[in-house]
């Protein structure tokens, strides 16, 4: 009976010298993470523009309960012109840099996350009529706030389920023809407002 005392008092002295259960993160510094995403915009900026789907690449780093990403982001939508050349393809790329920080809520295996983002987005679109080619671009800056939830399904892989809303202001449209030239559109700028939700793996890189 002493021994088995003793054996219990051992036991619990390691339990209470452990460190606590990991939280749903990357056990590693740096991750990558490749997440699908879907695309839904709304305002003068995004007018005649239908919800869209794309992806996004970042990379993380992951000192604390804070991790830090940068990465690119992609994004295909249709555009109808009234019915005149039909159904055109606007595509939304850019850089972003993405700051979050999860909550302990008592599970080694999820965690929910608060997140913001700013993003250096270029929407374009390049339409053909009468055998010319006019490629039509405009760059605006988003900032985005959301959450989500991370699942730990290895100790080097998560799954990231998250949502952010956002607002973007792009600036004047400039219209690139063959032969002719650039040209601005002067008033053609417009504001916006997004919602992006997605489903991602994050992949623990090094130890």
């Amino acid at each position: 009976m002493r021994h088995n005392v003793r054996f219990e008092a051992i036991a619990a002295l390691f339990l209470l010298a452990a460190p606590a259960a990991a939280h749903a993160q990357s056990a590693q510094r740096w991750s990558l993470q490749v997440s699908g995403i879907s695309v839904g915009a709304q305002g003068e900026a995004y007018e005649g523009l239908s919800n869209g789907i794309g992806m996004e690449a970042q990379v993380r780093l992951t000192p604390s309960v804070w991790s830090f990403g940068a990465g690119l982001q992609y994004s295909a939508h249709k555009l109808d012109f009234g019915g005149q050349l039909g159904e055109e393809t606007v595509t939304l790329t850019g850089l972003f840099v993405e700051p979050r920080r999860i909550f302990d809520v008592g599970s080694s295996t999820f965690a929910p996350y608060a997140s913001a983002r700013l993003s250096f987005l270029q929407q374009a679109i390049d339409v053909s009529a009468n055998g010319t080619s006019v490629e039509a671009t405009a760059s605006g800056t988003q900032v985005n706030a959301g959450g989500g939830v991370l699942f730990r399904m290895s100790p080097r892989v998560n799954l990231d389920l998250g949502a952010t809303y956002g607002l973007i202001n792009f600036g004047d449209v400039e219209v690139t023809v063959p032969g002719i030239g650039a040209t601005t559109v002067d008033g053609s700028s417009g504001s916006g407002s997004n919602l992006v939700v997605r489903i991602g793996v994050a992949i623990g890189l090094g130890k």
